[in-house]
């Protein structure tokens, strides 16, 4: 079962399961001086959100969490597009690009692979109006 989708990657129990997902959203607001009193505020729209997946794998431990799943994450960062990100019960959260892939390797084995892998995963809002296609342009 998918906890969520981006683009063509799957989050599921059995590769990339993120344990905690963190979210923050911003809107804008420019100040303006004014000469006799208090700044005036003039807002200017909604500004880039952030989220954040964590997960943890375990390679060569569970079948599926390897570091293919990671590498693969990266060949989708390289590409520089943004991505729909539906939830598992296919709520459109928006669309996001990737911005950032981290990794921390512990028990490295006498091979230097890791026996476990926490993956730190940043996204950053492109836009509600997605990359000017439309959720049905990317699935074409």
């Amino acid at each position: 079962m998918a906890l969520f989708q981006l683009g063509s990657f799957t989050f599921e129990l059995r590769t990339v399961a993120p344990h905690a997902l963190t979210r923050a959203d911003a809107w804008r607001w420019e100040e303006t001086p004014r000469l006799s009193g208090e700044a005036a505020l003039q807002f200017l729209g909604r500004g880039a959100g952030e989220m954040t997946f964590e997960a943890t794998l375990f390679p060569g431990r569970i079948t599926r969490h390897d570091e293919a799943s990671i590498d693969r994450l990266r060949a989708i960062a390289d590409a520089g597009q943004p991505l729909p990100l539906i939830r598992g019960d296919l709520r459109m959260i928006g669309w996001y690009s990737i911005v950032g892939v981290e990794e921390d390797h512990t028990f490295l084995r006498r091979t230097g692979r890791p026996g476990r892998a926490a993956v730190i995963l940043s996204l950053l809002r492109f836009g509600s109006d997605g990359p000017g296609t439309g959720v049905l342009g990317y699935f074409r």
